[in-house]
């Protein structure tokens, strides 16, 4: 019945690609790739196939480590650009002597020297707290032990700081002195009683005092403290000064009345000219606070309304505080720009922080419930310290921590995004921010008996 030929052939050649794996779930194997133009990989075990071996040219291989090499170096330049005022020499120094070789402290809480610190004269200048208490101007480092410190006879002493300089003066006296981070630089005395002052990072510094003949005087030094520049004020009463960042000019605010009215000055000065550049009235309010956030811009803070100066330019911006009454204030030197914390209550409580750049526009606005005794700023955190617990809130409005900071707390300053220092009455202490507030009640109470 079977008409065809039978090929012997190629029945042998078929008896040849049907042998059988040993070991293997499949009954028959796939022709080898010499017989076959396309391999079918899914009926095949993984055992089955060979690892192939990449040999990576040693050309390849120095472009990666060049190519991760320059990222490497990218990132380290962001990294000091963004940090570039904490990465300087002298900080560097700093940081090696005093809070690596020199961590000897036994850890915060310290006890402050003397038996006040005002509010104001309590500062964090490279994270190194430094304050001027009714009888002594100290520096501590991470540790808690003293950098430096050095007695003062002031009766009302105020500090101003720059970076790693430090001025203290007697309001309403005649006595100041200028000190780094580990000693004094100098010491003097005034003609006539100072009503205010500031100090530049490259120790440049100016002092306000009555004028002999004249509502008030400007003096400023150069850092080996000779006078390089001096301004008389006829119509005005001085109640700021700022320096601009490399210390060859200032803005001063001043008061006076006409036709009964408040009336505030803003001068501008430039210490290679003998009249001022610039000056700017602003009717209705009283200036309690000045600071050039930029090189050509002061923010200037009032009691009605806060405002942005801007050199070369007798226009002026004005933010008023509307039905609401100033609590605090706060200037972020590495943003260039300013806080201010106004209460909706008008008893101080329940303010909102309204944050504005160096053109005078808002950028954020944040409602609480909380009171602002002190306020600090670190990048995007806003610490308000109500009595005895600090509230911090993100600029989005959201309140990220709430801690107890101690019994007779005065002033907070944000040292991190979860870190602070708070002074109270009797003693500095440093904080773990976070949100269990009765743990952090405990360690409060533990540090204070220790």
């Amino acid at each position: 019945m079977f008409s065809g030929k039978f090929d012997k052939s190629k029945s042998k050649n078929n008896s040849k690609t049907k042998t059988k794996s040993k070991g293997h779930r499949f009954a028959e194997t796939k022709a080898k790739k010499t017989d076959r133009n396309v391999i079918s990989y899914e009926d095949v075990p993984l055992e089955d196939y060979e690892l192939e071996k990449t040999e990576m040219s040693p050309q390849a291989v120095k472009k990666i480590i060049v190519c991760v090499c320059i990222a490497l170096a990218a990132g380290l330049v962001v990294f000091a650009f963004a940090n570039r005022d904490r990465l300087s020499p002298e900080s560097i120094a700093n940081w090696w002597t005093y809070d690596v070789l020199g961590n000897a402290g036994n850890g915060y809480p310290v006890a402050i020297t003397g038996t006040e610190v005002n509010s104001n004269n309590f500062v964090l200048s490279d994270g190194h707290i430094a304050y001027s208490s009714d009888t002594s101007f100290v520096t501590l480092n991470s540790s808690g032990s003293d950098i430096f410190s050095t007695q003062l006879k002031y009766s009302k002493p105020i500090l101003v700081s720059n970076k790693n300089m430090f001025l203290t003066y007697d309001l309403g006296g005649k006595g100041y002195e200028v000190n780094s981070l580990d000693k004094q630089l100098f010491s003097s005395n005034t003609d006539d009683d100072i009503y205010t002052a500031d100090i530049a990072s490259n120790g440049v510094y100016a002092i306000v005092t009555e004028g002999n003949g004249y509502l008030s005087s400007l003096l400023v030094f150069n850092k080996d403290n000779n006078r390089i520049y001096k301004y008389s004020f006829s119509e005005y009463y001085i109640t700021s000064v700022t320096l601009n960042s490399n210390g060859t000019a200032c803005a001063v605010t001043g008061l006076s009345t006409v036709n009964g009215k408040v009336v505030s000055a803003v001068y501008i000065l430039d210490f290679s000219k003998e009249e001022p550049e610039q000056v700017v009235n602003i009717e209705g309010d009283v200036i309690i606070a000045s600071k050039f956030i930029t090189d050509n811009r002061i923010a200037l803070v009032g009691n009605a309304a806060s405002y942005v100066v801007k050199k070369g330019d007798e226009n002026f911006i004005t933010n008023s505080y509307d039905s609401m009454t100033l609590s605090n204030y706060f200037f972020n030197m590495d943003t260039s720009t300013y806080y201010v914390a106004l209460s909706r209550s008008g008893d101080g409580g329940s303010c909102s922080v309204f944050t504005y750049d160096s053109n005078g526009s808002q950028k954020s606005k944040v409602d609480t419930d909380s009171r602002a005794d002190s306020i600090s700023v670190y990048k995007d955190k806003i610490a308000l310290l109500d009595s005895n617990v600090a509230n911090v809130y993100n600029t989005n409005g959201d309140k990220v921590f709430e801690t107890e900071t101690g019994a007779g707390s005065k002033r907070i300053i944000l040292s991190s995004d979860t870190t602070a220092y708070v002074l109270s009455v009797n003693q500095i202490r440093f904080l773990e921010l976070n949100n269990n507030s009765q743990k952090a009640t405990d360690s409060v109470s533990t540090k204070d008996n220790a």
